[in-house]
């Protein structure tokens, strides 16, 4: 019997595809979840993240199927039909179907599922394909007042302030294209414990925001402050910095990179702390019990 199979990561690139390369938008991969999230959709507005998200959960191969002449049914258990009406996004579930290269999708609510004796099931109509055209539908799921969406982020991002709040660290990797206007580059976000064991939380390659890595950084994450990660410059700084930027630049920018790679990448290793934000924002979660 086969150890590997690699049906659930083509899937998940499958879905990538569409979203980057057919819609333009920000796919994230979310490798620490196991409640049956995914990764997450960010929405892109001429060329800016909007800060609107969709949680995401695909399933690769007709066995997560029974096909019926309406569509593919998917049958559930209560414990994750729970969490993804619980989630502080709005969930979609995508089917890959791998014989027909085919991606199909549906929303998770509460009017789309339906409760059989023992658990659920959820149909996914066939003509309900992830493409271009799905990008009003999208945008249909995630449309909110602006202050909705901006509690929604801070309710996503509340456990990692909780983890600095008791004294863990929270550690971006950037990379930057220095000569590409849309600023591409891959970030992580990295988590920390007091052990100095490190794992990485969000794995990001997509972004093409024609912003600085300071401006990035704020619009993501607003509740933290950002500086250089001394301890690691310390070790690390390589005199590849000075093909492109001088001392001057380190004077007057607070963030700058450790690394110039070739004269065209920028590598940052970036700290974040809690700003008035984010320590306002854990009392009231303590507040109202979150």
């Amino acid at each position: 019997m086969s150890r590997y199979s690699p049906t659930e990561r083509i899937g998940i690139n499958a879905v990538e595809s569409i979203i980057v390369r057919d819609l333009g938008w920000i796919f994230r991969d979310q490798p620490i979840c196991d409640q049956g999230i995914d990764a997450h959709i960010e929405t892109v507005d001429s060329g800016n993240p909007t800060g609107k998200l969709i949680g995401v959960q695909v399933k690769s191969g007709k066995s997560h199927f029974r096909e019926t002449e309406n569509g593919y049914v998917y049958y559930g258990t209560p414990t994750h039909l729970e969490y993804w009406l619980s989630y502080s996004l709005p969930v979609i579930l995508v089917g890959y179907l791998p014989e027909q290269d085919k991606t199909i999708w549906i929303p998770i609510t509460k009017n789309n599922v339906e409760y059989t004796p023992k658990n659920w099931k959820v149909t996914i109509p066939k003509e309900n394909t992830l493409t271009k055209s799905s990008e009003q539908d999208l945008y249909q799921l995630v449309r909110g007042t602006p202050e909705e969406v901006r509690y929604k982020n801070l309710m996503l991002n509340l456990e990692n302030m909780k983890f600095l709040d008791s004294g863990g660290r929270l550690l971006i990797y950037k990379e930057e294209w220095i000569n590409k206007g849309l600023g591409r580059g891959k970030l992580e976000l990295i988590k920390q414990d007091n052990q100095g064991n490190e794992e990485v939380i969000v794995s990001d390659f997509n972004w093409y925001t024609g912003m600085s890595v300071e401006q990035l950084v704020n619009r993501i994450y607003p509740w933290v402050n950002v500086s250089i990660d001394e301890g690691y410059y310390d070790t690390h700084f390589d005199q590849s910095f000075y093909s492109m930027f001088s001392d001057s630049y380190k004077t007057n920018h607070k963030l700058y990179p450790y690394e110039v790679e070739s004269g065209e990448v920028a590598y940052y290793r970036l700290e974040l702390s809690l700003n008035t934000l984010g320590r306002s924002f854990l009392k009231v979660a303590d507040f109202i019990g979150e």
